[in-house]
């Protein structure tokens, strides 16, 4: 991903005393590319070879910095292949021949190139070179780390997916932050995102909530109540769910009557109609203030009621094709002619299954869309589930063939163990922020003004936000509201916290002690400690989108936060002399951009005061 170093004509960039400014166009090669390259040179020279063929040439960065910025076992990998060409030129073994590489790699943002048993090459940029990616950083300000560029490629995200009739729980909670974070990846690299939402508000779970509901003689009275009650009406509408399927399963006049109700929904009968109508309206307002609240906006809300019928009439018409089979009064995918497994889309009541409505489904979305890739972030259960749905929607419509993917996502644990909205011992999303909430706010010495404002609510979210996307998507974990809200530990709090004491370390300096230029100066290793975090920016919020990884900028930011407390906690920034403070107040606020740049990719606020 290119990154450009052009800011507005007349910004003045710092180097070790020299006056450098940059001209409005130009751009910059990132430095792994330009590392690459370099390496690449240097095996020509060596082999003498115009076009090698090199699969990749891998560059990481050690842990430890005294092992340089980079490294890389080009060496190691290469020297088997070229053993004999090697020889005739006295190189014996994978260290000779990295030490052969690194006495040709050059490059002016290079400070050293050595090599290292039994064959890495580790690679040290010039201070000159990171003090310079500080100084792109506070000219491009918001847009640093963010693609100049425009990809040719739409993506739609589906995520959160919450059923109507019943609560949006910890697990809806981790699948919005996701979609969401990744929705920000893919647009900061340049791609065009459009959110979806697809929620079943149609189905078996919703004649189970209705039949409670009618079942009590105080509904009506109930209804009325709740007009203005939201949370009223959407526990009442937990309770009459966790009634319905309790006697679903142990009461089999219950199970006929919600067997009917359902057929019912799916008929548009007027006798279900308003109970439907109202208890729908009431999920769909509670959903719409937790994506508020969640900082999330969907392009496009898709509904079961919308894609069932057309569903039933794919599969109906696909079954003349013989795509479809009959099976026992049902109608399935033989998704074993094709290596799967075979599922049901029509069942033998006549009624659509979630695969028919994801037929119908699908035929939406590419036909409002036509996105290049569709990805839909489901629980890790329905892997199964969509190697048949896929196949079946790709023989029906092939230009859908090869663009839907399933991207899977670990479960959120709490140490009671599973949850069950059955059972109805679920945990709310909402209730999980209140929770973090009520936390912090005996953390904090924080105005009762301020209590009664966002602030409070922007470090509770953002605790439980970071807390769901500092693991890898596919990893589960346990949830820990003390850990979640913790101001030393891996948390969002900490990084929250860590870019308040920036501001306020920016905000005690008067305007004209602003970096505007330092003369030549040393670095501390704190200093160089912070800078050899921040010009990694680009290259992973490049990285997580190409992995849909959200965990990578957030333990990045994790990292640059330690490294800038720690230089924060030994070295003074306003108490210095004049030089040294200029520096160090440009290392601060490029610290404060990156950390609210990786935040907001998160979807996570940043208060200027905590």
């Amino acid at each position: 991903m290119p990154t450009s170093t052009s800011p507005q004509a007349g910004i003045i960039f710092f180097k070790y005393g020299i006056m450098k400014t940059m001209k409005k166009n130009d751009v910059q090669k990132p430095i792994n590319r330009i590392l690459k390259e370099a390496l690449y040179k240097a095996l020509r020279e060596i082999l003498q070879a115009d076009d090698l063929t090199i699969d990749t040439i891998q560059l990481e960065h050690p842990a430890d910095f005294s092992h340089g910025d980079f490294a890389s076992n080009i060496a190691l990998s290469l020297y088997k292949k070229y053993t004999s060409q090697l020889s005739v030129k006295n190189i014996n073994s994978p260290l000779e021949f990295a030490e052969q590489i690194a006495e040709r790699v050059h490059a002016k943002e290079i400070e050293k190139v050595e090599s290292v048993k039994p064959g890495f090459i580790n690679i040290s940029l010039s201070k000159d070179y990171i003090i310079e990616q500080m100084n792109i950083v506070i000219a491009k300000k918001d847009t640093y780390g963010r693609s100049d560029s425009k990809i040719a490629q739409n993506v739609m995200v589906e995520y959160a997916h919450p059923n109507t009739h019943k609560l949006f729980h910890i697990g809806h909670l981790r699948n919005i932050c996701l979609g969401e974070s990744i929705c920000r990846l893919l647009n900061a690299v340049g791609i065009t995102v459009v959110r979806a939402n697809y929620q079943g508000d149609v189905g078996m779970h919703i004649a189970k909530c209705i039949w409670a509901i009618v079942k009590d003689v105080d509904y009506q009275k109930k209804f009325k109540l709740f007009t203005k009650d939201l949370d009223a009406a959407i526990k009442y509408l937990g309770v009459s769910y966790a009634a319905g399927s309790k006697a679903y399963e142990e009461d089999e006049t219950a199970k006929q009557e919600i067997n009917e109700i359902n057929a019912k929904i799916y008929a548009d009968d007027e006798s279900t109609a308003e109970v439907y109508k109202r208890t729908r309206e009431w999920s769909l307002s509670y959903f719409d203030r937790i994506y508020k609240k969640l900082y999330t906006k969907f392009d496009r809300l898709y509904f079961e009621h919308e894609v069932w019928k057309r569903g039933m009439e794919i599969v109906t018409d696909g079954l003349k094709q013989g795509i479809f089979e009959k099976s026992e009064g049902a109608v399935i995918f033989p998704g074993e002619k094709f290596g799967l497994h075979n599922r049901v889309f029509i069942n033998s009541q006549g009624l659509p299954t979630y695969e028919a409505k994801d037929m119908g489904l699908g035929e939406l979305q590419f036909k409002e869309y036509d996105p290049d890739r569709l990805i839909h972030l489901v629980g890790p259960e329905q892997k199964g589930y969509f190697e048949v749905v896929f196949k079946a929607l790709g023989i029906v419509d092939p230009k859908t063939m090869g663009r839907e993917f399933h991207k899977s996502y670990g479960w959120v644990r709490l140490k009671e163990g599973k949850m069950s909205s059955r059972m109805g011992n679920v945990v709310a999303g909402e209730d999980l922020i209140e929770a973090a909430k009520e936390k912090l706010s005996g953390m904090f010495k924080i105005t009762e003004s301020v209590k009664k404002g966002e602030v409070l609510e922007q470090i509770a979210v953002g605790a439980v936000k970071y807390s769901m996307l500092k693991y890898a998507p596919e990893t589960e974990f346990v949830f820990d509201i003390d850990e979640s809200v913790s101001l030393s530990g891996n948390s969002g709090p900490y990084l929250q916290y860590t870019y308040a004491r920036c501001q306020s370390v920016l905000q005690k300096a008067s305007d004209k002690d602003d970096a505007t230029g330092y003369g030549q100066m040393s670095l501390e290793p704190g200093e160089i400690a912070v800078l050899r975090k921040l010009y990694r920016y680009p290259e992973v919020v490049a990285d997580g989108a190409a992995h849909s990884a959200p965990n990578i900028i957030a333990n990045y930011l994790y990292d640059l936060a330690q490294a800038y407390n720690l230089f924060y906690n030994e070295y003074p920034i306003i108490k210095t002399e004049k030089e040294i403070r200029r520096f160090r107040l440009s290392l601060t606020k490029s610290v404060a951009i990156v950390i609210r740049n990786g935040l907001h990719l998160l979807g996570i606020m940043t208060p200027e005061t905590m």
